[in-house]
């Protein structure tokens, strides 16, 4: 006998725990919007509870034993991350810059005169669009830039099958070989039999391995034993030997946050840098010149073929061929328009850069007036810090003080990027210039320049900011807690794409867990669902349906199945060919057990008039709702659609309504029977019609919109400069079916108003109140996320998860000692504009174009630098 129960009865309990917490997600999403975020410890709590979770805590037993370790490895990751965050977030500064840079008000600043309006932006924005999209429509279309792909192309065909060739070449015989193979051998010819016992072969095997090895079983073990106690003794601040004291005082460093000096980097770096050593002594200088004369040999066998498949000629005639590609490029008409558009919105630009720059600077000092971009700049200045292993960035930022300030000086700088300028318009906008010789000579000259300015002149400058960058970047790796969380996430990685060995492979059983344990456990854990308010009012009538909850389990349906049916025929003289698809979709099981939905009927006209205010239950079990589809490949005289709609089939089993509360609830249930006995097979009609009409509709809209991107590429083909790809074309036909039909169906529902709201202030019946409304709490959630100081809000607070009791403490900012250039400018100080520097520029001597400005670095490239000098350094 078939059931007639739900998969998964109503639990009146479970479902409202379930519907607060959705509706608190709802809240947490109200408050973002407002600009409210979590506090430390609120973060805290919920990765507590997500951790504690079963899928975390307690894995399915169905997972495999790798799906099990990724679920491992994934909690490591989470628990690495919290850990992260809330250390260096420690006193919430990223929170409190999120609040800061959001309510910036810029203190005494003037704001510099506006050169445009919003409107105007948006419009320049749209011809900077154009303009690009004209070059690379131009770039593409021209016959040049084709052929030089396509040599390219056969360049490089060409040098992958030298690399065919040689290995195979390797594999062949030779000739010699291969005219013998036929050749019988000489009469009576015998020879020795090999020994091949099993001693003999352990023996050959055993010899080769002895006679390449670098040293014995013995030597290892004694170097690896050295290496170990190298590498404790450099990580050792007390420089004992032994791992286990290392390890004991790292592990107390975790455990309590402290910090007792040991440098496990440095520790692993010293052991490799002695394993290396050893290593090396052990290979004879023979083989190492093998190898070095082999690495030599490979690099001019390397170039040499480079440059045999690259010579000289090829590459002037490359370079040609560009400058001939932007000489035809720029003799067509809409070039010019083009770029004189892209030139003169980079010309007004940069006018525009350079009177907002001159008003800058009494802007800027007004601005950090501002006590909000004041604490934004230290929150994110002492964040940045922290994650770089606690270092203060003060040298970073007054290096790249220092080259600004040089720079701004720099009448010869300021004179080379002018010249840049020139050439770059000169090449874009003269037709053919680029392919005269006076364009090549000027162009070396202003490399020359530059190379001098930027890796000569400067070059002290930029060698400071790269140490400092260099150094900071180190830090970051060096951090113990950057260390963990990105060796947990290469775990996780690596243990879900590489096998045992490390080598990359696909692991079939774990799509198995993904679709057989994962997603059918995640549809389960949904569980119950609130639907927002459903509000419909016409002439006719008004209607509300509220407190609808639907459960993730009981909708899913039990069944899913498609079976098609394909016949081909072809025939010739008097029988005709055939091609026909036939598909069936079959749905069953869709079930429902709603439990207090809250209604409001307001019949205005016709007979009977009835105005009801209730509640009631809905059941739906066992096959409930199931549906069949049956459809065709359309007929060829059919031009509108893919497919003809054979049959609907809908049947809707143990379905019962019971009213709790209702104005008639006497009348309903004395006529219930009777009710259902009529409204059963109406329901079933109905449903199949909507099936049909809606699958109709859908089709037809498919097909109009085949047609429409059909007629986009003939007119393409007509005029290719503004074809589309594919994609596009199918996109923007949808698009305008679908905004010619939204149209419509306004025009034909301008007296109806269908509403979907969330809360009671998006109700189009404000005044209208349902029992155990869902709407009423969710305006409650709301309501919630909007209060709390500043950028707090008791809304985050989910979970019930205990906070963590063991966390590390972030350390003081400190400035540590390392090595970088001094910084400055080399050559001639205080030039005057004109005057060039080229070829004269010497190491530098003094402290930029002001001598007695300090970089905090005395005056030697590459000194170390001395705590307590230079800029004032972070506590």
């Amino acid at each position: 006998m078939a059931t007639t129960s739900v998969n998964r009865p109503t639990n009146v309990k479970q479902k409202e725990a379930d519907v607060n917490q959705k509706l608190q997600l709802y809240g947490i999403y109200s408050a973002f919007a407002n600009g409210k975020v979590p506090s430390n410890k609120q973060i805290d709590v919920a990765l507590n509870s997500f951790l504690a979770s079963r899928a975390l805590s307690n894995p399915s037993a169905k997972l495999s034993e790798e799906g099990k370790h990724l679920v491992k490895d994934f909690r490591d990751v989470v628990e690495q991350a919290k850990v992260l965050l809330l250390t260096k977030n420690e006193g919430d500064l990223l929170q409190d810059f999120i609040w800061q840079t959001q309510h910036i008000g810029g203190g005494n600043a003037q704001l510099p005169g506006a050169p445009i309006n919003k409107d105007t932006a948006q419009q320049h924005g749209n011809q900077a669009l154009d303009g690009l999209q004209t070059l690379g429509t131009l770039i593409l279309s021209n016959g040049e830039f084709r052929k030089l792909l396509s040599d390219a192309t056969i360049l490089l065909r060409d040098m992958a099958g030298d690399g065919a060739q040689r290995a195979a070449n390797r594999l062949n015989p030779s000739q010699e070989q291969l005219s013998q193979i036929d050749r019988p051998a000489d009469e009576n010819t015998w020879h020795d039999v090999p020994d091949m016992s099993r001693g003999n072969l352990k023996n050959q095997v055993r010899g080769f391995v002895d006679k390449n090895k670098p040293m014995s079983r013995s030597e290892m073990k004694d170097d690896m034993r050295g290496a170990a106690g190298d590498a404790a003794q450099s990580a050792n601040p007390n420089n004992s030997r032994d791992p286990a004291d290392s390890a004991d005082m790292a592990a107390r460093d975790q455990q309590y946050g402290g910090n007792s000096g040991v440098d496990a980097r440095g520790g692993v770096q010293s052991g490799m840098d002695s394993l290396r050593d050893r290593a090396s002594a052990n290979i004879p200088d023979e083989q190492k010149d093998r190898m070095r004369n082999t690495a030599e040999t490979t690099k001019h066998k390397t170039k040499g073929y480079l440059q045999e498949k690259l010579p000289q000629e090829r590459r002037e005639q490359a370079i040609y061929r560009l400058k001939k590609m932007v000489s035809e490029i720029q003799g067509h008409r809409d070039y010019q328009q083009a770029i004189e558009t892209l030139l003169g919105l980079a010309e007004e630009y940069a006018g525009h850069g350079k009177n907002i720059s001159q008003q800058g600077a009494g802007t800027v000092k007004g601005a950090h007036s501002d006590n909000a971009l004041t604490t934004a700049e230290t929150d994110l200045r002492t964040l940045i810090e922290r994650f770089a292993n606690y270092t203060s960035a003060d040298d970073l930022f007054e290096s790249i003080n220092n080259i600004y300030r040089d720079a701004d000086k720099d009448p010869e700088l300021k004179g080379w990027f002018r010249s840049v300028n020139r050439y770059i318009r000169k090449c874009l906008k003269e037709t053919g210039y680029v392919l005269q010789d006076s364009a090549t000579e000027e162009y070396n000259q202003l490399y020359d320049k530059g190379q001098f300015l930027l890796r000569d002149r400067y070059r002290d400058h930029t060698n400071r900011i790269l140490d400092e960058v260099k150094f900071m970047a180190d830090q970051f790796d060096q951090d113990s807690q950057n260390r963990r969380f990105a060796e947990a996430m290469n775990k996780l990685f690596n243990d879900l794409g590489n096998d045992e060995n490390g080598k990359p492979t696909f692991k079939k059983h774990l799509i198995t867990d993904l679709t057989q344990v994962i997603l059918p456990g995640a549809l389960e854990s949904v569980r119950y669902v609130p639907i927002p308010r459903i509000e419909y009012s016409d002439p006719m009538m008004d209607a509300i349906v509220e407190n609808l909850v639907i459960e993730s389990d009981n909708l899913t349906p039990n069944l899913f199945e498609i079976n098609s049916d394909n016949l081909f025929r072809w025939g010739r003289k008097t029988v005709a060919s055939k091609n026909k698809s036939k598909i069936m979709v079959a749905v069953s099981g869709v079930q429902m057990d709603l439990k207090d939905v809250s209604y409001y009927v307001n019949k205005k006209q016709g007979f009977p008039s009835i105005k009801d205010k209730g509640v009631m239950d809905i059941f739906m079990g066992g096959t409930g709702l199931s549906f069949k589809i049956a459809m065709e490949t359309a007929d060829k005289s059919d031009r509108q659609h893919f497919f003809k709609i054979n049959t609907v089939d809908v049947d809707v089993k143990h379905l019962k309504i019971k009213l709790k509360q209702s104005n008639h609830k006497l009348l309903f249930n004395l006529f219930k029977p009777i009710l259902f006995g009529v409204l059963r097979p109406v329901i079933q009609k109905v449903l199949e019609k909507q099936i049909r009409d809606s699958l109709h509709q859908l089709d037809g809209m498919a097909y109009e919109i085949k047609l429409e991107a059909d007629r986009a590429t003939e007119a393409a083909k007509k005029n290719p400069e503004q074809a589309q790809n594919i994609y596009n074309r199918y996109v923007q036909a949808a698009q305008k079916k679908f905004t010619q039909g939204k149209k419509k169906s306004e025009a034909m529902a301008s007296d109806k108003q269908v509403n979907v709201a969330m809360t009671q202030h998006d109700s189009i019946f404000k005044d209208i109140k349902l029992p155990g409304g869902i709407s009423t709490k969710a305006t409650e959630y709301k309501t919630l996320a909007a209060q709390g100081e500043k950028w707090q809000s008791p809304v985050f607070s989910i979970g019930s998860a205990r906070e963590t009791t063991d966390l590390p403490h972030a350390q003081p900012i400190k400035r540590k000692p390392h090595n970088a250039a001094s910084g400055g400018v080399r050559g001639p100080q205080n030039i005057e504009p004109g005057q060039s520097t080229l070829g004269q520029a010497q190491p530098r001597t003094g402290g930029g174009y002001d001598d007695d400005m300090s970089t905090g670095y005395g005056q030697t490239s590459g000194s170390e630098y001395a705590l307590g000098t230079g800029a004032g350094a972070s506590a």
